[in-house]
């Protein structure tokens, strides 16, 4: 034995709490999304690997083909993206020629930002990957289980 253990499990100190069955990490929601997140993202991954996207990038032209023109702001409140974050989304997707950014005409102090013809014809190609990788991700249920997990995720968001 190695002096200064006196214990040779890591563990011990845990063995007097108290877990119940409901306590375990594998029943934890947030652990549970994260897996799922992690799942529906290798899902999109696979399906958009040969177009130099990021899933993230596909919420945006995605968010953008639904909503018409908006602003930068509010794309990344749509697509759930950190406001730090939406920068350089913005530009990554500029860059790519997907989207252009004019000034608000009702004010000059915003930007708007559209699909180009480049970024609608992508978005053609995107939004059906899009709802395939969903359908991946749904597989293992059946249809009633889909409509009410897809109605609980939207309750929890």
């Amino acid at each position: 034995m190695r002096s200064g253990l006196k214990n040779k499990n890591p563990l011990a100190a845990y063995d007097e709490i108290d877990f119940s069955e409901k306590d375990k990490l594998e029943l934890n929601a947030g652990y549970l999304l994260r897996r799922a997140f992690k799942r529906a993202r290798k899902h999109m991954l696979e399906r958009i690997n040969d177009l130099n996207l990021t899933p993230m990038q596909t919420s945006a032209l995605h968010a953008l083909v639904e909503n018409g023109p908006t602003s930068q702001n509010k794309l990344g409140r749509y697509i759930g993206m950190e406001p730090g974050n939406v920068h350089g989304l913005v530009e990554r997707l500029s860059k790519k020629d997907l989207i252009t950014s004019r000034r608000d005409e009702q004010d000059a102090r915003h930007y708007v930002l559209e699909l180009t013809p480049h970024g609608k014809k992508t978005a053609n190609e995107v939004i059906p990957l899009r709802y395939l990788a969903s359908e991946d991700v749904l597989a293992p249920l059946n249809n009633k289980e889909r409509e009410r997990f897809l109605e609980l995720l939207l309750k929890l968001t």
